[in-house]
């Protein structure tokens, strides 16, 4: 394994359980037993990113020594709330997914891109980051929607991810997503021109 080029970066519990699929008992239960220091201003319990990028290893297309330094930054980033970093994840992390959308073999348990996707574009939608919005119609459109696995041809998790596709992508318009608004125009024709302005 190469060494990673910022080696004090930390994030939070939850974020290194989205990241490894273990829990964050399981995370908090390594802390105990020494096996990973813990970091933080003791309100909120922090793991050097080492400790999540060994835990990733081995996982299918998401190499752990594939981290940039810029990554890594971006990651803490996002752990901290910042919407755009939460965005830039959420993307890489969907297009892991998107290009794995019809894998010969499923990934393993807890490393699904889609999930982590999902955790990090909601948390910028929430804050009105509209390519996040995007990206999540993006997601749920290709049938990779927590509600349900629209491959095993589950009819109801089809209508869903497609309905959750299109509010998102809408919501994506309203808030003046160029792309976006081009996509709702071609779905839903006789929609009024949506007026200008908004973010991009």
């Amino acid at each position: 394994m190469s060494a990673l080029p910022c080696p004090h970066l930390s994030i939070s519990l939850h974020t290194a359980a989205i990241l490894t699929g273990r829990s964050v008992r399981t995370w908090q239960r390594r802390i105990e037993e020494g096996l990973v220091p813990r970091l933080g201003d003791g309100v909120r319990a922090l793991v050097p990113f080492e400790a999540v990028q060994q835990s990733m290893e081995g996982v299918p297309g998401e190499a752990a020594n594939a981290w940039s330094a810029q990554d890594v930054q971006t990651l803490v980033r996002a752990d901290l709330g910042e919407a755009l970093a939460q965005a830039q994840m959420g993307s890489q992390f969907a297009l892991l997914a998107l290009r794995g959308a019809a894998p010969a073999t499923p990934p393993a348990p807890g490393h699904d891109a889609g999930r982590i996707a999902h955790y990090f574009l909601e948390r910028a939608a929430e804050q009105a980051q509209a390519d996040a919005m995007h990206w999540l119609g993006l997601l749920y459109a290709a049938g990779l929607g927590p509600t349900g696995d629209a491959s095993d041809g589950d009819a109801n998790a089809d209508t869903s991810n497609n309905a959750m596709a299109l509010m998102w992508i809408a919501k994506a318009a309203a808030h003046g997503h160029a792309i976006a608004r081009q996509q709702l125009a071609a779905l839903v024709p006789n929609l009024p021109n949506l007026p200008a302005g908004g973010q991009a």
